[in-house]
């Protein structure tokens, strides 16, 4: 089989993944600061420092990160912001409830890889090393400083 024709569209997999991934966050993020206060209260109730200044940071954070993702730009610094918002859902909204209800649940290390968190930060990583691809404003600003 020639791979060539398949190298040519690698692009479109990065575009795919930095779309869908960033619309998610971004639309995500209009909801939670359409409930900023409900929100806000979901971080007090996980013991989240500062949940005042943490919950608007984060939807702030996804929101903004989202939109770069879409666009393209600032690609790798959006990627792991998002990924350390993902980790920080894992650490105190995904993991603690699930050993509470399972005390063993680690005994099968799979269970962290059902999490879609998970999931978003093995994308968000991939995009960190990665970066935009082709197709995104950050392709466009490289090739301008070659000119």
């Amino acid at each position: 089989m020639n791979t060539r024709k398949l190298d040519n569209l690698a692009w479109l997999p990065n575009l795919v993944a930095r779309l869908t991934v960033g619309f998610m966050f971004a639309s995500g993020a209009v909801g939670k600061l359409g409930r900023l206060g409900a929100f806000t209260e979901e971080f007090h109730q996980l013991g989240i420092p500062v949940p005042g200044f943490a919950a608007p940071a984060v939807a702030v954070v996804e929101l903004a990160g989202g939109l770069a993702l879409m666009l393209g730009i600032g690609t790798r610094l959006a990627a792991a912001l998002l990924a350390a918002t993902m980790a920080g859902a894992l650490a105190t909204a995904i993991v603690p409830p699930l050993l509470a209800r399972y005390p063993d649940a680690w005994n099968f290390p799979s269970n962290l890889f059902y999490a879609p968190e998970w999931l978003l930060i093995c994308l968000l990583a991939w995009l960190v090393c990665a970066g935009a691809g082709k197709a995104s404003l950050d392709a466009v600003l490289a090739r301008r400083q070659r000119w």
